[in-house]
């Protein structure tokens, strides 16, 4: 029987709708402004797919939240893209990594579970390219509200889609550019964190081997129905916390489950407190070890290169 999931409130969601609020009043910061342009290809070589109806300018703003402190949002994002952190020079050890923000399917936590995650890749010879996938902001009849998980994914499940065709071209479009890149196409990752995470298990169970990637990273994350892995898919690293309350630490362990049920490779990190939308800050809770537990793992499996170490 399927666990109906705790009721779950959104501490992001809520203050996405807040700072829509400003943006329709014109506070809120455009996209676009500011520093030096970062390395930025698109996904898809014309209007993305499904969604040529969305229009209006992409927003960012940061917001206050309650476990990880200021956080950079960006919304309404109608055209796809990949930011490009590449290792300094000599460090890049062929490995890439695409990195997958949550945001309640209506946001991107661009920094907290986009950049700094990737640059805490780069710093270990990795080439990673962060995902700013399809996601629309909330109207005035959006306004956040308790409901469970699994209520939350059956309403999410279109965005899902979306999100989802977003993450598996950009794979397509990773591997095709290895060589320009420097990676090898047969050693690009995912790492996802919260909807993120939901949506690297949408792509993982997908029906082409070819879409899917090489190793897998679920962050605080869920898997949507009863569908188990199937035969080769690929070694996966779980990550949640027991005080999470939003997505119960218990839809990780039911992830695991289904991964060694299939005699697939799958290490599990569960930490008594970290809360949810933790990313890689440290905060001084248990949960600030999960990333020396991921470089170890990364190690173990050739992907990485130690921190601080010239990659061979």
């Amino acid at each position: 029987m399927r666990r109906a999931g705790k009721r779950r409130s959104n501490p992001l969601l809520a203050a996405l709708f807040t700072a829509m609020l400003a943006l329709a009043c014109g506070t809120a910061q455009a996209a676009g402004s500011g520093a030096r342009p970062p390395e930025v290809v698109r996904i898809w070589p014309a209007a993305a797919p499904g969604t040529e109806s969305w229009t209006g300018a992409e927003a960012e703003l940061d917001a206050e939240l309650p476990d990880a402190g200021k956080v950079h949002i960006v919304t309404n994002v109608t055209v796809p893209t990949l930011r490009i952190f590449r290792p300094r020079p000599g460090r890049a050890n062929g490995t890439a990594m695409l990195v997958v923000p949550g945001g309640a399917f209506r946001a991107l936590a661009w920094d907290l579970e986009g950049t700094e995650v990737a640059q805490w890749m780069a710093d270990r010879g990795i080439t990673a390219f962060v995902l700013k996938y399809r996601v629309r902001p909330p109207g005035a009849s959006g306004a956040p509200g308790a409901e469970t998980l699994d209520a939350f994914m059956r309403r999410t499940g279109d965005a899902r889609r979306i999100a989802a065709a977003d993450a598996r071209q950009a794979l397509r479009l990773v591997r095709s550019r290895a060589a320009a890149y420097g990676i090898k196409a047969d050693r690009v990752g995912m790492i996802g964190f919260s909807a993120g995470a939901m949506t690297l298990m949408d792509v993982v169970l997908g029906a082409d081997p070819a879409a899917r990637p090489d190793f897998v990273v679920s962050v605080y994350g869920a898997m949507a129905g009863d569908e188990a892995p199937a035969a080769g898919a690929p070694p996966l690293f779980i990550v949640a916390a027991q005080d999470d309350p939003q997505v119960p630490s218990q839809k990780s362990v039911e992830i695991y489950e289904r991964w060694n049920r299939a005699g697939l490779p799958a290490e599990l990190h569960l930490y008594e407190k970290g809360g949810h939308g933790f990313g890689m800050r440290a905060r001084g809770l248990p949960a600030d070890r999960w990333p020396a537990a991921l470089g170890a793992w990364l190690l173990s499996r050739h992907l990485a290169t130690a921190a601080g170490a010239a990659a061979r």
